[in-house]
């Protein structure tokens, strides 16, 4: 029983740690080691880049005296788990959306395109629209 106290200080001292570094993130990214990598975490899917995906028809929205088109995406077969809401304006200067993901039961959302706070509402209701069981923030 004795040996057990110095197995563990033992594997305390030889399991991995972080060492103090003097590269920012930044830095990292900018290098030639890690800018591929980085580049295609920030990439979006390619369902979602290309528009090749199951889509429904977009309905028109008056904001502030202003129309916008409203769409919803989602990838083919697994439109449940990867779904993308999308607002165009109408003279087709801006768009914004708002990428939802399912892991597991868990869904993680992030705004595109810098909607302003009422666009953003408008993501939101059009993202429950086309999942009404999905909880409510």
């Amino acid at each position: 029983m004795k040996k057990l106290p110095a197995m563990l200080l033992a594997l305390c001292f030889s399991s991995p740690a972080f060492a103090q570094s003097t590269q920012t993130t930044a830095d990292l990214v900018k290098s030639v080691k890690y800018r591929h990598a980085y580049q295609t975490m920030t990439e979006l899917p390619g369902w979602v880049t290309k528009a090749s995906a199951v889509s429904v028809a977009t309905e028109t929205l008056t904001q502030d005296g202003k129309n916008y088109l409203v769409g919803h995406l989602c990838k083919p077969h697994d439109c449940a788990d990867h779904q993308l809401d999308v607002v165009f304006s109408e003279d087709g200067k801006a768009t914004w959306g708002l990428l939802s993901r399912y892991y597991g039961n868990t869904l993680y959302q992030i705004p595109l395109g810098e909607p302003n706070t009422e666009t953003l509402a408008v993501l939101v209701t059009s993202f429950h629209k086309h999942n009404p069981d999905a909880p409510a923030r």
